[in-house]
């Protein structure tokens, strides 16, 4: 009987850490993509916007979900000219981020992977018109899904309130060109920062 007490409570004691543990927090986030479609010879690395929120939610001291909602400039340049393809995207990755050290700590390295779904917002060509094939159709497709890796650190600002820093490298599934036979990939590196905030206790 002795043993069955200390069994529940040791029990009761972990769940309720394990609860205490699992938290969430929110915020904003921005920073810079550099960017390319691969399987072209010439092209050359664009620079795009990344801006939108994101969520974390802990489920333990050391493992979590990142979760993003952004609005990402993609697409490619082209050596030898100003040319460029410029694809906007909403873009949502969302990711399982392992954290080092521990709790308290004031610097928390990271790692983290996982999968994306980006919607395209438009196509754009260098002077801002729409690229599309000589009957209409779109050049692209609508949806990109692909995958991320990436690292990054969270600095402790206040208690509870983190600068999240992430730098990750993500590649399409798929080719993104709407035609038969093309292996045109979505493929870049991504820099962002953003301060998140706790909700709840």
């Amino acid at each position: 009987m002795l043993k069955r007490i200390s069994f529940i409570c040791a029990l009761t004691i972990s769940l309720y850490g394990m609860t205490y543990a699992q938290t969430l927090s929110i915020g904003p986030a921005g920073g810079a993509n550099f960017t390319t479609i691969s399987d072209i010879p010439t092209s050359k690395t664009l620079v795009g916007v990344s801006l939108g929120a994101f969520a974390n939610y802990s489920i333990n001291e050391h493992l979590g979900i990142n979760g993003k909602v952004m609005f990402d400039q993609m697409g490619t340049g082209f050596e030898n000219t100003d040319a460029i393809v410029r694809l906007n995207y909403l873009r949502v990755p969302v990711s399982v981020v392992y954290f080092f050290g521990n709790i308290g700590n004031k610097i928390r390295p990271k790692l983290f992977a996982g999968p994306y779904a980006s919607f395209l917002i438009n196509a754009k060509d260098t002077n801002g018109n729409d690229i599309v094939l000589p009957n209409g159709n779109d050049v692209y497709r609508s949806t990109d899904f692909g995958g991320l890796i990436g690292a990054g650190f969270n600095y402790t600002l206040a208690e509870r309130t983190w600068l999240n820093i992430d730098a990750s490298y993500s590649s399409s599934f798929y080719s993104v060109v709407d035609q038969t036979n093309t292996t045109n990939k979505n493929t870049g590196f991504q820099i962002t920062a953003g301060v998140s905030f706790p909700i709840g206790q």
